[in-house]
């Protein structure tokens, strides 16, 4: 056990052994008082020993030893205690159950051996309390409770307490054992959530730098095959921008196909959007995605659909959303409509100028080569992304 719980259970014994000393003090005060009997000093004074063990954790508190201390406090206990005992007739007084209190309170916050050593200590100062002993008067107060019992009677009360002494510091040890092995479960449970959110926050890393790369290298491409239609350019510029198209071009594929590689080239619905939940939890573990529609609608070119809900879905996240909802459904005059709602609250104007954030123009392409146009929304709590296409186009 921890230095931080031992000193707990130490600050717990001063104040026990406190209100120990004062109840029998008071109960032989008053037991005193009624029966007109000269007072006895010697069971006062081993009383007032108990409090020792309280100066001794009171200068230490804040020192390193903390079990090594706490073993000994509880050893004086047991030891000042048998020597309260034997001025109280002995064993035979029920207060000798008391010794079981210092006995389970270190089978608890002790390790093995020292919780053996108490064991022993124990047992023995109760075996000296039953053999050496001093009878009070016949006719003291204290007569009734520390009277001799018989031979039998008190074999019987011996066999009690070691039995109970040695269940205690076997069920303390059981405990303290269960305890440990739950803070270790504990600590690896924390480690390996640590670890899992560092892997999330490696892999939103990942995927946020390949969209920012993605987006300038299809920039690239367009103003390749843009500069390329222009007249009058020598061959060899038209070589080079063909050269740089072509990279530009293969090095966007890798980034934003490797999801959509193993896509069917005509997805159900259901699959696309499923496959799309799976690439944006790398990005935003916590992003809950509520898809609704047709789930059995076949939608043409897998990969460019997933290239324009994902890049729809890398928006939202950089605005912040915590919710993206996806709507598929039939128009009335034919076709269909996709809706694209996210709640992120970052910066609404900023968005509506821009569109949804970088990309736009990638995603309006890809549409239009889908036969599909982009209509956009943007208001306080919500935006949206409306996507429509005819029937023969889907």
């Amino acid at each position: 056990m921890n230095s931080t719980l031992q000193r707990v259970w130490r600050r717990r014994l001063i104040g026990l052994r406190s209100l120990l000393v004062l109840c029998l003090a008071l109960a032989l005060l008053v037991l005193q008082q009624i029966a007109r009997a000269p007072a006895s000093l010697e069971p006062l004074l081993w009383l007032a020993a108990l409090l020792l063990p309280n100066l001794i954790a009171l200068a230490s508190l804040n020192t390193r030893r903390q079990q090594r201390l706490l073993a000994l406090e509880l050893t004086l206990d047991v030891v000042i205690f048998v020597g309260l005992l034997q001025q109280l007739g002995g064993a035979g007084n029920p207060l000798s159950f008391y010794l079981l209190v210092p006995l389970l309170l270190g089978a608890l916050t002790l390790g093995r051996g020292a919780a053996l050593w108490l064991l022993v200590v124990t047992l023995g100062g109760y075996l000296l309390a039953t053999l050496w002993h001093s009878a009070p008067p016949a006719h003291s107060t204290l007569h009734a409770l520390t009277r001799e019992l018989s031979h039998t009677h008190g074999l019987g009360m011996g066999v009690v307490f070691v039995a109970l002494a040695l269940l205690l510091t076997a069920l303390g040890q059981v405990i303290q054992s269960l305890a440990r092995q739950q803070q270790r479960q504990h600590d690896r449970l924390l480690e390996l959530a640590g670890r899992r959110e560092r892997l999330y926050q490696v892999a939103a890393t990942l995927a946020h730098q390949a969209h920012e790369l993605n987006t300038p290298l299809s920039s690239l491409v367009m103003l390749a095959d843009n500069a390329a239609r222009e007249p009058g350019l020598p061959q060899s510029t038209r070589d080079d921008l063909a050269q740089i198209e072509a990279l530009a071009r293969r090095v966007a594929a890798r980034l934003r196909n490797v999801d959509a590689d193993s896509l069917p080239e005509r997805p159900a619905y259901r699959t696309l959007m499923e496959r799309v939940r799976d690439h944006l939890r790398h990005l935003h573990p916590t992003l809950a995605l509520s898809v609704s529609g047709p789930e059995g609608q076949c939608f043409n070119d897998g990969a460019a659909w997933f290239r324009v809900l994902a890049n729809l879905g890398y928006n939202a996240i950089d605005a912040g959303a915590e919710r993206l909802d996806v709507r598929l459904a039939a128009l009335p005059g034919g076709g269909w409509l996709l809706q694209v709602s996210d709640d992120g609250p970052d910066h609404p104007e900023r968005r509506a100028e821009e569109g949804l954030g970088v990309g736009l123009a990638l995603v309006e392409s890809t549409l239009a080569a889908l036969g599909a146009t982009l209509t956009l929304r943007f208001e306080r709590q919500w935006s949206q992304a409306r996507i429509e296409w005819s029937e023969h186009d889907a």
